[in-house]
Parts: structure tokens; sequence; C-alpha cells
């Protein structure tokens, strides 16, 4: 799965940061689920770190995703620097409302 992600982000043009953040949201959770927590946590900060520059619920809505797939390195730095982050950013973006 996580070769999709980096296909996927290595066919973006430039332009579509929103969409690269959860590409790398993406990657990074795949990483986790294929036993992968280094490479996981490497690609989640880049994606924390490209979210802090977006304005976009649908961005905080997707960095969720990624305490649960850390959630299984539970023991590690890594999910507790990925899920304090991932809350910190996904908590001070809106979010999105149904109309």
């Amino acid at each position: 799965m996580s070769r999709h992600f980096t296909d996927a982000l290595a066919l973006r043009r430039p332009g579509f940061d929103r969409v690269k953040v959860m590409d790398r949201v993406g990657l990074a959770a795949a990483l986790f689920d294929e036993g992968e927590p280094e490479q996981g946590a490497a690609a989640a900060r880049q994606a924390l770190d490209d979210a802090a520059r977006l304005d976009s619920a649908l961005v905080a809505s997707r960095l969720n995703t990624l305490p649960a797939a850390a959630h299984p390195y539970v023991t590690t730095a890594v999910e507790e620097e990925v899920r304090t982050r991932a809350a910190d950013l996904a908590g001070s973006r809106p979010t999105a409302v149904a109309a």
C-alpha cells in the first residue's frame, strides 16, 4: 500500500499542497500498518510539518488517522510524538460543518 502513496507523491505537480499532505498522511499510515514504524514516523513528521502550513479542515480530519495508525507502537517515543503533534495540529484547525 505504501508504494501507491509513494507513486502518487512522485506524480503530483506543484501547487497541490493539500493533496500532497493527505498523500503523506496515507503513506505514514500505510508504513505503520506494514510494520515500518521508523519510516512511518518520518513520513508522519513530514506530513505534520507540511500540514502546519495549511489551513484546511480536510487535512485536519485526515491527521486524525495518524494516532490510530501509530498506536501499535505505543511503547515508543515515535507513537507519542505522532499522536501529540497530530492532535495538537488537528485541534488548531477549523472543522468541517455538515450542512
